[in-house]
């Protein structure tokens, strides 16, 4: 290893000490001015917008349990919380309905569970048993898997009028140079490369991003007096994907972002203010 790549380690580590450094107080790192904050005092300063974007590692026991104490939080404060969900496609929400209005056993709920995700269910348990415990609706966000793995392989161009039929009414897919230089960073690892193929792939994740955010608003226009959680994974929940669609869409909308600190930004650096409102250091 030579004296140039210490040095950018070093400088890395560095970083890295610095920002955990600033997550002390309740492990909460407030983001626009890097000031520690108590868990209560993110959620109290969360809940005045409309939307509040909860992200996670699918397959990490502490960010979903950091996403049930946000559900929780908000809901004994006296919020009008409703739950959207990467995990469920928007098809399944007459089930999802049947779930949480106690209209479905627990294993019929499972079952529906597995059919749309594949992370254990017991990462997901205690949140969805909250939410009908509760009577907290649930809301289904995401989209068939065939629809996102075609449009992978074969870009956006490739879908027929039945399959666009089964994406929300009137979402479009435009990437522009931000959204490409977004998913290009974040996915530096993967072998998409560049040309035809790493355009389909930001086209599938830009029609992931953009139907959730549709969805989510398509809720909050028919409950008005409701705010959201969106539990979804980091990267469609951070600053640059979901919440840019929302802001897009609809600019009055009022977006909160919540993230692990442990995942980090763009090509794993630390979080900043580009990335989340919040970093939580589990």
């Amino acid at each position: 290893m030579g004296p140039a790549v210490r040095i950018s380690l070093q400088s890395a580590a560095a970083a890295v000490l610095v920002f955990l450094a600033g997550c002390q107080d309740g492990g909460v790192t407030r983001l626009a001015d890097r000031a520690p904050v108590s868990f209560d005092r993110m959620v109290a300063e969360a809940s005045r917008s409309r939307v509040i974007v909860a992200g996670e590692t699918h397959d990490s026991r502490a960010d979903h349990g950091l996403q049930l104490r946000i559900i929780r939080t908000l809901h004994e404060g006296g919020a009008v919380v409703a739950v959207g969900l990467e995990m469920f496609r928007a098809e399944n929400q007459e089930l999802l309905d049947k779930w949480w209005r106690w209209g479905m056993s627990t294993e019929r709920f499972e079952a529906l569970y597995r059919e749309n995700w594949g992370t254990p269910w017991i990462l997901y348990r205690d949140i969805f048993l909250y939410a009908r415990q509760k009577r907290i609706p649930l809301v289904g966000l995401n989209v068939p898997r065939e629809i996102i793995s075609k449009v992978a392989r074969e870009g956006y161009a490739s879908l027929t009028e039945s399959e666009r039929g089964k994406l929300p009414s009137g979402l479009t897919c435009s990437v522009d140079e931000t959204y490409r230089s977004f998913i290009r960073k974040t996915f530096a690892g993967h072998a998409h490369g560049s040309g035809r193929s790493f355009e389909n792939f930001c086209e599938a994740q830009m029609i992931w991003d953009t139907a959730m955010a549709v969805y989510a608003l398509e809720y909050l226009d028919k409950n008005p007096a409701s705010r959201m959680v969106i539990l979804a994974g980091s990267v469609h929940a951070g600053k640059r994907a979901i919440p840019r669609q929302i802001a897009a869409m609809r600019p009055g909308t009022t977006v909160t972002v919540i993230l692990p600190a442990a995942g980090g930004g763009v090509s794993g650096e630390p979080l900043s203010s580009e990335d989340a409102d919040y970093a939580v250091l589990q």
